[in-house]
């Protein structure tokens, strides 16, 4: 008396597709959520000139990482405060860090999706 099991061939394949296929599809996906991240913060940071603005900037996507950083000098200071002369201490903006946030439910949706895919299911 046994038990017999069927359809673990489909199942080996969709972990073979997803060994092969799955760091790509993963690195092109973090590279798009990334730039959805940088709408956000593009959309919370202040605008004088447009420098600090058109500063966001991403790494490419490799081991299922990216960084997003802005070069223009006075970055750091408008994300996390200052002092002045004048006015004191400057409250920090949070640009990045509320860009994050803004994206963290829409991004947990979208990881699901890509699962999902990634199973076809």
């Amino acid at each position: 008396m046994g038990i017999k099991f069927s359809g673990l061939e489909l199942f080996n394949e969709k972990l073979g597709a997803i060994k092969n296929d799955g760091p790509e599809t993963i690195d092109k996906f973090i590279a798009q959520e990334a730039e959805v991240v940088i709408g956000r913060v593009k959309e919370n940071t202040p605008t004088d000139t447009g420098r600090l603005k058109n500063g966001w900037h991403r790494t490419d996507a490799s081991g299922g990482q990216c960084q997003i950083y802005n070069n223009v000098d006075y970055a750091t200071h408008v994300e996390y405060g200052h002092r002045t002369r004048n006015r004191g201490f400057v409250k920090g903006r949070k640009m990045l860090h509320r860009g994050m946030l803004q994206s963290g439910k829409a991004f947990e949706a979208d990881c699901a999706a890509i699962f999902k895919n990634l199973l076809g299911g």
